[in-house]
């Protein structure tokens, strides 16, 4: 595009573009401070949120080369000297509603083995939310480690793994291997729905023992583990891990 561009491809999660502007979902694509393109521009907006996408569908190569022509363009304009607008960064950093719910939600649910979940022996604990696929590597690494947590915040916090993008039969393989102490829940279409769109995984929701949500943490950053623990330990309230 001439001299003057330089283009920054960065890891979701290990981002300095996406702290900066408190990104929690991908693609997103600026030109300078400029906003040019959300995820919901592609379509990948969530909850059927696709009104307003500028290149929906994405995969109709009319609309890829719309992409190409408006992007092209604005980074001209600005190698002109011209102030260019787009998209506020507010649309960005103000609450997302594909984070998930702001208060744990009152659902009926099983456990890979369809036992119920009674959501009254949830009140008074935290609860930790796991949103994952089989085919995530980070995801196995998250949820070995959540069986220590659960052992260790046995009587003030509960884990549920919520599985999605994936079939029962490599859910099933891959806790054999795992061998959870927690819940292990199938996400369903009205479990998905209730916890929040999913753009990265794994999506990791925290609540406190109010019920609260507390945090939400989205793809694998580098300090991913030290993040969750403190993020646990501060829901789970004062005392420390059981043992």
């Amino acid at each position: 595009m001439g001299s003057g561009v330089k283009v920054s491809i960065e890891d979701y999660g290990h981002s300095p573009m996406a702290t900066r502007f408190g990104v929690r979902r991908y693609p997103v694509v600026f030109v300078d401070d400029v906003l040019f393109a959300r995820p919901k521009d592609f379509g990948f907006g969530g909850q059927d949120d696709t009104s307003g996408g500028v290149y929906v569908p994405w995969l109709d190569p009319v609309n890829q080369r719309r992409f190409k022509s408006d992007l092209r363009g604005l980074i001209e304009r600005r190698l002109a000297g011209e102030t260019v607008s787009g998209h506020a960064i507010g649309d960005v950093t103000t609450p997302d509603p594909s984070d998930g719910p702001t208060t744990l939600p009152a659902l009926a649910l099983k456990d890979l083995d369809g036992k119920p979940i009674d959501a009254a022996a949830l009140a008074g604990r935290a609860v930790v939310v796991e949103m994952w696929a089989t085919w995530c590597g980070p995801c196995r690494s998250t949820l070995a480690r959540l069986n220590d947590v659960q052992r260790r915040y046995a009587s003030r916090a509960t884990i549920l793994a919520v599985a999605v993008d994936s079939s029962e039969a490599d859910v099933r393989s891959m806790m054999k291997q795992i061998k959870p102490r927690y819940h292990v829940v199938l996400g369903s279409k009205d479990v998905i729905d209730a916890f929040g769109a999913v753009a990265a995984v794994p999506k990791l929701l925290v609540f406190d023992r109010s019920g609260r949500r507390s945090q939400v943490i989205y793809g694998a950053p580098p300090d991913l583990h030290d993040r969750l623990d403190a993020a646990i330990a501060a829901a789970a309230g004062s005392g420390g891990a059981d043992r």
